[in-house]
């Protein structure tokens, strides 16, 4: 309505006032001033749809609702109709509330705000090509609005049709860039995305702006999490939770990055904090069982991973719960339970495209031919490639591994006597069956891990020079930086200059690395070339000490004397289950009892962990003097110059 027509119904103007005030987040003046006003002109139309609109702002639908509905009894303006359809909506009144929003539609086909709010009735009602049409006809009608791109940006998005979202909020935000609505519309259109790069400036901006909004804090916390920027992203989910302690989804992010920084217990206090909001969440109770199971709290994180999997509303919830327990169970000892729950990893894992229509081989004799397929990591791939002669012995193999390590398994191949061969995913069709090389301990029937170790001889190849009368050990200190949780396994170079200064070694980078020239690690570089080329490299040396990566399985594999430096709270696949049961606790390399652990899956493996850590802080420093220690015990036990070390 136009202010010549309002004017001419003698509209005073304390109804634009309020809602200006309104406008400016102040509601309580706002219905101060109506209050007063209407009590002075109570037939005054425009006092209670303003009235309403204060109320809507109030979160208080059902008196919007009365105060709309008086204002269109007074006067049937279009606009009130609006009002009174959105508010209807906002109680669930779907068809009532459509039937408001068309008479504004029909009365101004031209005004952009009743198709918008008929976009909204109808997408509410589940028509979604009907909505997307009312919000196309709001924008055309207004191409130069920013709020109608945006609510077309929003709409796109939450029906997954990002792509085209990020489009339009890109423009919208291009046609204000002062807007803070629209930069954070863009900022989490980004994130749904997957463009979290590319969404933190936003996210920063809007924080920025809004430096006491605890949603703004957070969005750029997480954010910055995603970037694995932690001691920032801490920073912003800090105050974020100062801000407004009881959002769940805030403490858990909180939670996490401390987790990320393997700083347990306070992981342990957020995780559990947000678990205490809401106890019937599945996720939370799933995140907080995580934290629990790496902190040695085996039965409540068991109890929390049963109770996410009874409370999970979807099937992806109940598989990571499910996993979650079967790796607890594998940590503990707990085989047989533990590989039949850690099947629900294939409902999380989308397997290779060649096997999608193939049906999935039971571990039983048959005349078929069986594809057998990597999936995860390269570590997985070299720890449960010890069944693979076993499957042959009940079918005919054809084995499907990533392009890197072909070479490598090419070399085993004579060991499982011409049962298996060495296939591309072109190749896939010849199989009648398939199975993941990591579900063969359940389909196999086999509980109790055991150890192989093939025909080394295969492997021995050219290896790097090294000083005359040199132990050779190799060395592993990071794993992949793309790894969200990449820092808690992972140690930084410069701290392996105490293995430097034992005696008689020399050092071989088992990892891609450039050495600066100011290095106190004098490190032999890894030479370019894939799995084969690098197993070469260790059959050549006399140990090798790594962190948790793939060299530990590859070591172990080729029967090399290995040390692991493994994380406060590391892994299943080195946890006490997975410590062989004759030794538990062995005294090894002259360190006393009880400070070295054998490895169930390779003999050859120790292991040294991180101790608790002092206020929260994890650190290498035992560990590496442990592995110091274990260093002067096999160069001591060399045999003669360039000779290897006896296996301990």
């Amino acid at each position: 309505m136009d202010k010549k027509k309002a004017d001419q119904r003698g509209k005073p103007p304390l109804a634009d006032v309020a809602l200006a005030c309104l406008a400016q987040g102040d509601a309580v003046q706002a219905e101060s001033l109506l209050r007063a006003h209407l009590r002075l002109n109570p037939l005054d139309a425009d006092g209670w749809h303003a009235m309403a609109c204060v109320a809507r702002a109030g979160g208080n639908a059902g008196a919007a609702v009365a105060l709309a509905d008086k204002a269109v009894g007074l006067v049937p303006e279009p606009f009130f109709h609006i009002t009174l359809g959105l508010a209807l909506l906002e109680l669930g009144h779907v068809e009532p509330a459509r039937a408001a929003a068309n008479v504004a539609a029909i009365a101004t086909p031209n005004d952009p705000r009743a198709h918008d709010a008929m976009g909204q009735i109808l997408e509410k009602a589940g028509r979604l090509a009907d909505a997307e049409r009312a919000l196309k006809k709001a924008l055309a009608l207004r191409p130069l609005e920013q709020e109608r791109h945006m609510a077309l940006a929003a709409f796109l998005a939450r029906c997954g049709r990002v792509g085209e979202a990020v489009t339009l909020s890109a423009r919208a935000l291009a046609l204000e860039e002062g807007n803070i609505a629209a930069r954070n519309l863009h900022a989490m259109v980004l994130e749904q995305a997957g463009r979290m790069v590319e969404a933190e400036p936003h996210f920063r901006r809007v924080a920025q702006a809004m430096p006491n909004n605890p949603e703004a804090l957070a969005n750029h916390g997480a954010a910055l999490f995603a970037q694995q920027r932690y001691e920032a992203a801490e920073q912003a989910l800090r105050l974020s939770a100062t801000l407004a302690p009881d959002v769940a989804e805030t403490r858990t992010n909180l939670g996490l990055v401390l987790m990320a920084q393997g700083r347990l217990h306070g992981a342990e206090h957020e995780l559990g904090a947000a678990y205490r909001l809401r106890t019937g969440d599945a996720r939370l109770a799933l995140n907080y069982g995580t934290v629990m199971m790496d902190l040695g709290h085996t039965q409540a994180a068991e109890e929390l991973f049963t109770q996410a999997m009874q409370q999970a509303t979807t099937p992806r919830d109940h598989a990571r719960a499910a996993l979650n327990l079967g790796s607890l169970c594998l940590s503990t000892g707990q085989f047989a339970k533990g590989w039949d729950l850690f099947e629900a990893r294939t409902n999380l894992l989308l397997p290779p495209a060649c096997v999608a229509a193939m049906p999935e081989w039971d571990g039983a004799v048959s005349a078929q031919t069986v594809l057998l397929y990597a999936e995860q990591g390269l570590g997985d791939a070299l720890q449960f490639l010890r069944y693979v002669g076993l499957a042959a012995q009940k079918v005919r193999i054809c084995l499907l591994v990533p392009q890197t390590m072909r070479s490598f398994v090419q070399a085993l191949l004579p060991q499982w006597g011409g049962r298996v061969q060495l296939v591309m995913p072109e190749q896939a069709g010849g199989a009648q069956a398939c199975c993941s090389l990591l579900s063969l301990p359940h389909r196999l029937g086999v509980a109790a891990p055991f150890a192989w170790q093939p025909d080394t001889t295969c492997f021995v190849g050219p290896t790097a020079p090294h000083g005359r009368g040199k132990v050779r050990v190799g060395l592993c200190w990071s794993g992949n930086p793309r790894y969200q949780f990449d820092r808690r396994r992972s140690l930084d170079p410069a701290l392996l200059g105490g293995l430097a200064a034992v005696d008689g070694l020399s050092l071989q980078a088992l990892q891609p690395c450039v050495p600066p020239a100011d290095s106190p690690v004098p490190l032999t570089p890894l030479p370019k070339g894939d799995l084969l080329a690098t197993a070469q490299i260790i059959a050549g040396l006399d140990a090798v000490v790594s962190v948790d990566t793939m060299i530990v399985h590859l070591a172990g594999l080729l029967g090399k004397p290995t040390l692991l430096l493994d994380r406060y709270g590391g892994d299943w696949r080195w946890a006490a289950g997975s410590v062989a049961p004759d030794t538990p606790l062995v005294a090894d390399a002259g360190l006393g009892p009880g400070v070295l652990e054998r490895s169930l899956w390779y003999p050859s493996v120790r292991i040294t962990r991180q101790p608790a850590p002092r206020d929260d802080r994890p650190s290498w420093r035992i560990p590496l003097a442990t592995a110091a220690l274990w260093l002067e015990h096999v160069a001591a036990r060399a045999v003669g110059p360039g000779g290897c070390s006896h296996a301990m």
